[in-house]
């Protein structure tokens, strides 16, 4: 199995530059632009204009576990959307939605049963005492890396707002075979180290740094009112509590490829934080360049 070559991942460059001495910054590059050059090659992303993916997922927030389905919308070069549903409790349902269109970035959740129960979820700090300019621009940033990510791991590119570069890192090796790995970069710190394999030139793993995510919940009687003022309190609380932990390595596993009109696919995602799963998912059905209108990513 792939994933045996990704947790049984040896050793991993640094950087170009200290494995092999007198390689420079601008021959590293061009390395780089050449294993992307053969990887989109093998995947087929060239033929892509838009695409939709429905599948489910199972998570874990701590002892919490929730799972459901989540569906992707990408309409090339700059609009993406992630919707999922979650049943974080009995009688519970959370719709969440994230999307990009062009510069602009919103989000909107919505809660269906739980009388007057509360949840919210936090993919990170958002400033000191969680003011609110600080926590927006976070949300913002936040949501334009995950898609940055899923979008390098998927199709090796990222939306038009978020340039990224590849520069070559060396190789990792296991006894089941060897990757090349590239060091990703972008604005506003981005960072990432993608994993290519050498036969396939598929992505294996993409690694990252970053905050645990959070889920803040808000008990309350069944027909009583919440209390925005007491979960808006808990929130900065829990805001300044995070900001104080250390970032924790993210591994976004990416296996079982399947060919789709002409385009490879994985349809199995994992991802780990801290050397611990907390994330599984499986794509049942992707549709490749579907019909996707502009303004279905205009939030209403």
């Amino acid at each position: 199995m792939r994933e045996k070559f990704l947790i049984a991942i040896l050793v991993i460059a640094a950087a170009a530059t200290e494995l092999f001495p007198g390689v420079s910054a601008q021959d590293a590059a061009t390395k780089a632009q050449q294993l992307i050059k053969q990887a989109r090659a093998a995947l087929g992303g060239d033929r892509l204009k838009s695409l939709s993916a429905t599948g489910n997922y199972r998570r874990t927030f701590g002892q919490m576990e929730m799972s459901g389905e989540v569906n992707y919308d990408l309409l090339l070069p700059d609009k993406m959307m992630k919707t999922e549903t979650m049943n974080p409790a009995p009688g519970i349902e959370i719709t969440r939605i994230e999307t990009i269109n062009g510069e602009d970035v919103w989000e909107d959740q919505q809660q269906h049963g739980g009388g007057g129960g509360m949840f919210v979820f936090r993919r990170g700090p958002g400033g000191p005492a969680a003011d609110p300019k600080m926590a927006q621009s976070a949300m913002r940033q936040g949501i334009r890396s995950d898609f940055a990510r899923f979008s390098i791991g998927w199709l090796l590119n990222t939306p038009s707002s978020l340039p990224i570069e590849f520069s070559f890192a060396g190789e990792a090796e296991s006894p089941d075979g060897k990757a090349d790995v590239l060091d990703v970069k972008g604005p506003d710190g981005f960072a990432a180290r993608l994993f290519l394999d050498q036969k396939t030139h598929r992505p294996l793993m993409l690694t990252y740094n970053g905050k645990k995510p959070r889920v803040i919940t808000q008990a309350v009687a069944a027909g009583a009112p919440r209390n925005p003022e007491e979960m808006e309190k808990r929130m900065k609380e829990s805001e300044a509590e995070a900001a104080k932990q250390p970032d924790v390595e993210y591994r976004i596993y990416l296996s079982d490829y399947r060919e789709v009109n002409g385009v490879s696919i994985p349809h199995k995602m994992t991802r780990s934080i801290d050397n611990e799963v907390n994330e599984e998912l499986e794509i049942k059905n992707v549709k490749v360049n579907p019909q996707l209108k502009p303004e279905k990513f205009v939030k209403k």
